[in-house]
């Protein structure tokens, strides 16, 4: 083989040698970053969940099922809400009629312990965001027909708003 032969041999071994190298760093940072990501949203979570769950934020009644319903928030509190799991020692599983209208919130974050959300529970709040740990099929929204009908196209009562299922 000819000097020229070899350097292009050899610079063509580097190449793809820094090719692989990079590649695979960057698959790797990629699985790294991915495995961070979900570690600081359960830190997040946890954060939010210890900041802006204040039981004197909310206002509730007992339900039929011996558990919590939401059926008002304090206007003086936080604007980026956690519905909490307990209340008053029973757990949370639904949201009223009314409980968070026109308090211009930014989101609301609920775990699957909530079930029935009333159709109207966020109107006023257009434009919010809803991370709820639950899929889709596991929360009922609850209403009379009419209010159904009326609340068509908003997310219980926020329009132009987004939700996130199972986060």
């Amino acid at each position: 083989m000819n000097k020229k032969g070899f350097i292009t041999s050899a610079l063509l071994y580097g190449i793809l040698a820094l090719f692989l190298v990079l590649v695979l760093g960057t698959v790797s940072i990629l699985a790294n970053r991915k495995l961070a990501n979900d570690k600081i949203k359960e830190s997040a979570l946890n954060d939010v969940q210890n900041l802006s769950n204040d039981p004197a934020c909310f206002q509730t009644q007992t339900n039929s099922r011996g558990n919590i319903t939401i059926t008002g928030y304090d206007s003086t509190c936080d604007k980026t809400v956690f519905i909490p799991e307990n209340l008053n020692g029973r757990m949370v599983d639904a949201i009223g009629p009314g409980a968070f209208n026109n308090q211009k919130l930014v989101n609301i974050t609920m775990k699957s312990n909530v079930k029935e959300v009333h159709v109207t529970a966020f109107t006023g709040n257009d434009g919010m965001v809803f991370y709820v740990k639950a899929r889709n099929e596991e929360v009922v929204g609850t209403g009379t027909q009419e209010e159904v009908n009326n609340s068509v196209g908003t997310i219980w009562g926020a329009k132009d708003a987004t939700i996130h299922w199972d986060y």
